[in-house]
């Protein structure tokens, strides 16, 4: 079995297995008559009882290369992660483990497992307790041969999902490279790249290498990620943050990447490090003006925000909070309406959570808190939406446009300081300040400050107190 290893035996032989599985299949040449293949085999009586066995064979082979070129993705990923300093030791011998087949019996087990569709069947408690009896090798050699399956995977164990993503992304990045996509190689490097983790230790803060913490990543389309800030582990207060329109995989690192890590910077500081924080991109995200008013991204999205948010286990004791920024504050609302029941949810600068009353989120044990500049222009959206609604705007007007009601309006909501609180005209007029909102410099650090103390329980500056001090 040692051979199974070797990556460029195994895309040989898959290439072998190419040929069978081709001259196999019907085949036309320009301006001459069919090969001979197995539509032809079926069409006589004397060779049709050949016919089923060829298309079952056919059938393996293309199996069974699609498999080969897999394991030989994985085998050569082995070499290049012992290169990388701060990937842990064991990994590569968990790469050759799942090339070369070892953990095959209990990755088809798993497979099963997560197709189950019995009624009342609690999928992510059935995938925790499978890992949980596995060897501590076994188990990542599982991740690692089924990355794509275990990657996203509600119930596995974080430290797994975050072996199983890095190893997506470093297979994205080599298939960018046979292509000569070199912007995406690049893309994909920077993905790759490890985070400062500062520790105490002695009593003394100390600052090191460690490799990033995707518990999703997905290359095609828009691109989807979420990545971990902290230790979930440990964690008793985590953030979940939600990025708004025109964001996908291309914007993520300077972008809501950026942004969740200022929140966690700030989060990590008052909690002494016992706080982490998500930046989930894990929906597709309108992509233009036009598009943040349809409503299908967020009916889309809520339920997989949900979906992810619940796969995570949190304990009863960890404290919640959804940190949803424009349009994607809207995806947070229609989680909650969904059924996802955070402890805190904060809309920053939003177009409306999809709904026109507090209570129509459903969720009266989930504290509501909104902020917005004042001069941001997103305040503009729930007046067209409320226009739209009403038949105000002509052909504009339509039942799939518009997200509610301006959260800073609802009853029930606490409105929060931004920094910018003092000033006097209150109106949307400034694109710029829509993106201002997560930060570690200058006055509008209130703003990200104060989303931190309500991720803690802790108490923060509202609007009305920062105008009265005015």
């Amino acid at each position: 079995m040692l051979w199974l290893a070797d990556a460029p035996s195994m895309r040989a032989l898959a290439a072998r297995l190419d040929d069978v599985s081709g001259g196999l299949a019907p085949r036309v040449a320009p301006g001459l008559s069919p090969v001979f293949g197995l539509d032809q085999v079926s069409r006589h009586p004397e060779l049709a009882h050949y016919a089923e066995r060829l298309r079952s064979l056919r059938h393996w082979c293309e199996a069974t290369a699609a498999d080969l070129r897999r394991r030989a993705s994985i085998a050569e990923q082995a070499d290049a992660v012992s290169l990388d300093p701060v990937e842990p030791t064991a990994v590569r011998a968990a790469l050759v483990a799942a090339a070369s087949g070892t953990a095959d019996a209990a990755l088809a087990d798993l497979r099963q497992l997560v197709a189950a569709r019995e009624a009342g069947f609690d999928r992510d408690a059935a995938v925790a307790g499978f890992f949980a009896g596995l060897p501590p090798d076994t188990a990542l050699a599982v991740a690692l041969a089924g990355a794509d399956l275990v990657g996203p995977l509600g119930g596995v164990p974080y430290g797994l999902r975050y072996a199983a993503n890095r190893l997506l992304v470093r297979q994205a990045r080599a298939e960018a490279r046979t292509l000569w996509l070199t912007d995406r190689v690049t893309l994909f490097s920077r993905l790759l790249e490890p985070r400062e983790v500062r520790t105490v230790r002695d009593g003394r803060v100390v600052s090191e290498k460690a490799p990033r913490q995707f518990l999703l990543f997905d290359a095609s389309g828009q691109g989807r990620v979420a990545e971990v800030f902290g230790d979930l582990d440990t964690a008793t207060s985590v953030a979940v943050t939600v990025p708004g329109t025109g964001n996908n995989l291309e914007t993520y690192t300077d972008g809501p990447g950026a942004n969740a890590r200022a929140l966690h910077d700030f989060a990590e500081r008052f909690s002494g490090g016992r706080s982490a924080t998500i930046a989930w991109m894990g929906c597709d995200l309108p992509q233009s003006l036009t598009q943040a008013t349809w409503t299908s991204y967020a009916e889309a999205g809520g339920p997989m925000l949900r979906d992810f948010v619940t796969g995570l286990r949190l304990g009863a004791d960890v404290r919640t909070t959804l940190v949803g920024h424009s349009y994607g504050s809207t995806v947070t609302g229609h989680a909650v309406s969904a059924g996802l029941r955070p402890g805190n949810l904060v809309a920053v600068a939003s177009p409306g959570w999809g709904v026109y009353s507090a209570e129509a989120l459903h969720a009266p044990g989930t504290r509501l808190y909104a902020l917005r500049h004042p001069h941001d222009v997103i305040s503009v959206a729930p007046v067209l939406s409320l226009a739209s609604k009403a038949g105000l705007l002509g052909l504009l007007a339509t039942p799939w446009a518009g997200h509610g009601q301006d959260p800073i309006l609802l009853g029930g909501v606490t409105r929060l300081a931004t920094g910018t609180d003092t000033d006097l005209v209150q109106l949307g007029v400034d694109a710029h300040a829509h993106g201002d909102y997560f930060t570690t410099s200058g006055p509008t650090t209130l703003a990200t400050s104060n989303i931190a103390q309500v991720v803690l329980g802790k108490r923060p500056i509202t609007f009305l107190e920062a105008r009265a001090s005015r």
